[in-house]
């Protein structure tokens, strides 16, 4: 079987989508060999993270000819179609929302991860809104099986999309294998200085991520903790870090950005608990991240948080900073609660190894051949 992929969130994208793409197209490589997989990227430059190059049963196409002189969006939504006829192409997969505009008869599949940009409308202009809109209603339409990478995504897809309920199959997505690895803790000595003892937040400091309301329980919980939030600036981060000169607390809260993805594991190691807040995911896969590495997890209450945590993790109610206190101070104090979550631990990630996603989607694949 050969199976073409848009796959420039795989070449491009250092979060989310590009560790989703990344990591599901290796594995399909890894463990279904036989297949063929055609990467499809607007432009192809190799690094640690994204060279398949040396994958004997992949192949990287990039535009030719006059493709090179026009925007990359043309080439993904219209002219990649006889690049995608050239190589026999037997199923396309789309991996972040979208596939192309211009006919392709052959099966189809796209993955939905989130639809927050109707369901949080605020966080998006108008313009980025309509364009998400119009691509994700076409790639539904279109598609033969829509994979969705929760029951909450498969929901919002039915709700706002419109989407088909019998094309939509929950294919749950896994993590880097490097958080299935013990890791050693030498980097936190390194280049960075972390406290002595801290809480975890890793996630973009953006007003959906509700970092705020985190800050705010840091006064509840005992002060030989601090919290080390790791993300991406946006305008919101000034928000926060006025809020922690106000209250005088800056100094229990220590704000870092652009860590090495490599770093992360160790990172969650070393952390006294992970701490997720967030209003809405489509996933989360920072709490498959610190379940993996089994640091004691805390995260909100709603869409697929406790999809993903089961019961391995505790859960909050992220509007109430009482409650998310609360259930930090447990993780903190509480020994028998913490090794109760840890006897689920092993279950719940089982539902997310590698293997398992690999296999759902190869699945999903023969189901349409």
């Amino acid at each position: 079987m050969i199976i073409g992929f848009d796959a420039k969130r795989a070449f491009h994208n250092y979060a989310g989508l590009g560790n989703y793409s990344r990591l599901l197209i290796q594995s399909l490589s890894n463990l279904y060999r036989d297949n063929q997989y055609i990467l499809y990227t607007p432009k192809y430059k190799s690094n640690l993270l994204n060279d398949f190059s040396n994958n004997d049963n992949c192949t990287i196409i990039t535009p030719k000819g006059i493709n090179l002189w026009l925007p990359s969006s043309f080439w993904r939504s219209f002219s990649i179609t006889n690049q995608i006829y050239n190589k026999n192409v037997d199923i396309f997969h789309g991996l972040s929302g979208e596939l192309p505009f211009s006919k392709l008869k052959m099966p189809k599949v796209v993955t939905i991860h989130d639809v927050i940009f109707e369901r949080y409308p605020e966080y998006y202009t108008s313009f980025d809104r309509k364009m998400y809109k119009k691509k994700f209603i076409h790639a539904c339409n279109i598609a033969d099986i829509i994979i969705t990478v929760s029951k909450q995504s498969a929901d919002d897809c039915i709700r706002f999309l419109d989407a088909d309920p019998k094309k939509i199959e929950v294919a749950y997505q896994s993590c880097d294998p490097i958080f299935f690895k013990l890791q050693k803790t030498e980097y936190l000595s390194g280049s960075y200085v972390f406290p002595k003892k801290f809480i975890l937040n890793i996630g973009t400091i953006e007003a959906r991520k509700n970092l705020m309301n985190l800050v705010k329980a840091m006064p509840l919980i005992n002060e030989e903790f601090s919290l080390v939030v790791i993300g991406r600036r946006t305008p919101y981060t000034s928000l926060v870090e006025d809020y922690l000169k106000e209250n005088n607390i800056t100094h229990r809260v220590k704000l870092m950005h652009n860590i090495p993805f490599s770093a992360f594991p160790s990172i969650y190691a070393a952390a006294s608990a992970f701490v997720y807040p967030s209003f809405f995911e489509g996933f989360g896969i920072p709490v498959l991240e610190a379940l993996a590495v089994g640091t004691p997890v805390a995260a909100s209450n709603i869409s697929s948080m406790p999809e993903v945590g089961g019961d391995a993790a505790l859960y909050f109610d992220p509007y109430k900073v009482e409650d998310i206190a609360e259930k930090i101070n447990i993780l903190l104090n509480d020994n028998e609660s913490v090794a109760s979550l840890a006897k689920h631990r092993n279950t719940q990630l089982e539902k997310f190894s590698i293997e398992n996603i690999a296999k759902n989607v190869n699945e999903i694949y023969y189901s349409i051949i």
